[in-house]
């Protein structure tokens, strides 16, 4: 029988409370974790555009689980705070490496350049070769040159690059062209590859600048090569779409060597 008055027919009936919502604390966990790989990649040299996208993010998420603890939502502040501090210094890294890469890149184009006026002019020039892979004249994109140790060098055609959000040297209305260069130990000594950097010129004569990102638009080469081993790195400059019918690039397979010549459009 149900009695009058009680809706579900129970005087006294207790229905238990909601339960609490449970703490987001996911957002600080990511910001730390993110900001810790941010800040140890930022220690590599040369992986600043890999350090600045992390540190973007484990700032962003930082900021986000403070917010969430303010508002009583987290529970692991500290989580997010540190995520935070170590984000923006994963950002300060990269631009520390963008600094130091640019300033590697100067004192080697100051060094190649002073290897080229100290080197003694030649007592009597050899006759070409009939090889493409030794002849003086310039080689076409896609070509290889062999030097007499065995090394070789390859300067692909330009391809359209596609830039990160931010991005340094490009200029607006211009092309973003990149040519990979691969360098091939064939000899049997062990190759330093210095950082050097490929100059490019377009049709009016006029050096491209190169371009950097966050992902990795220019990268120079670095270390050791071994023999029978190869590299390959990518180089992205900025050229206005008028000047890029005919595009002209020095580079060698490191400094040590002198600069060849490739030729072709870059469209």
């Amino acid at each position: 029988m149900t009695m009058p008055g009680y809706p579900h027919g129970h005087p006294g009936a207790y229905y238990p409370p909601y339960p609490p919502a449970q703490p987001r604390n996911g957002v600080g966990t990511a910001a730390m974790i993110v900001g810790i790989c941010g800040a140890v990649i930022g220690l590599v040299p040369f992986l600043f555009f890999l350090s600045g996208p992390l540190g973007l993010v484990a700032l962003g998420l930082g900021v986000f689980g403070l917010v969430l603890a303010r508002r009583g939502q987290s529970t692991n502040k500290g989580m997010a705070l540190t995520g935070t501090i170590l984000g923006g210094v994963a950002v300060l890294m990269a631009v520390g490496g963008l600094l130091f890469t640019l300033f590697v890149i100067d004192k080697a184009d100051e060094e190649n350049d002073a290897l080229s006026e100290d080197r003694p002019p030649a007592a009597a020039a050899p006759e070409p070769s009939a090889s493409p892979s030794a002849a003086p004249k310039p080689l076409k994109f896609g070509e290889t040159y062999t030097y007499p140790d065995g090394v070789t060098i390859t300067v692909d055609k330009p391809e359209p690059y596609e830039l990160d959000r931010v991005a340094f040297g490009h200029k607006d209305g211009n092309l973003a062209l990149q040519l990979k260069v691969t360098v091939e130990n064939n000899g049997k000594d062990t190759l330093d590859l210095l950082a050097h950097v490929p100059y490019l010129r377009d049709a009016e004569g006029a050096r491209a600048s190169e371009i950097f990102d966050g992902r990795g638009a220019t990268k120079v080469f670095t270390g050791k090569l071994l023999p029978g081993k190869r590299a390959t790195t990518g180089f992205t400059y900025s050229v206005p779409p008028g000047a890029a019918k005919e595009l002209q690039v020095e580079t060698s397979a490191n400094n040590d060597r002198p600069d060849l010549m490739w030729i072709g459009p870059g469209q």
